[in-house]
């Protein structure tokens, strides 16, 4: 990967819809090589993917909330358990598996606190889980995707 690879990248993660003419003028290729390199950064995984970036208060969602979650036992088979029940709630922004004093960080957005106290009150019930701890977001000063390239 070289210097015109890296500003495709910035290009097309501050501009997803730019035509490939549109990239070719700015990084200073004709489209036809242009073309090639974004194909190349598609196929080797590099770029995963071409997505929307919502404005989520604008579709109602008014609480994000950062979820610690700790577990009794550090069991295999039961983090798998909470995995897959944690694919399966659409409010969960993102899942991590941490290290430290919890076991999971997870970001959430629901509509209102009562839609949060529902989603707490099933993920209390997912086996293994021994505390939630919920910091909510009074204001958000930075939200990106956008890697350093």
């Amino acid at each position: 990967m070289d210097r015109i690879d890296r500003q495709i990248l910035g290009l097309i993660q501050d501009q997803g819809r730019l035509a490939v003419s549109e990239i070719a003028d700015k990084v200073g290729l004709s489209e036809a090589p242009t073309w090639r390199r974004l194909k190349r950064l598609e196929e080797s995984g590099i770029v995963a993917g071409y997505h929307a970036t919502l404005n989520r208060k604008e579709l109602g969602y008014t609480v994000f909330a950062i979820v610690s979650v700790r577990f009794s036992i550090h069991d295999l088979s039961m983090a798998d358990s909470f995995e897959d029940t944690i694919r399966e709630f659409a409010c969960v922004q993102s899942c991590h598996n941490v290290t430290g004093d919890v076991d999971y960080i997870l970001t959430v957005v629901t509509k209102d606190l009562e839609e949060y106290e529902q989603f707490t009150r099933k993920l209390r019930g997912t086996p293994g889980v021994t505390s939630i701890q919920t910091h909510l977001s009074l204001r958000e000063l930075k939200s990106t995707s956008r890697l350093p390239v």
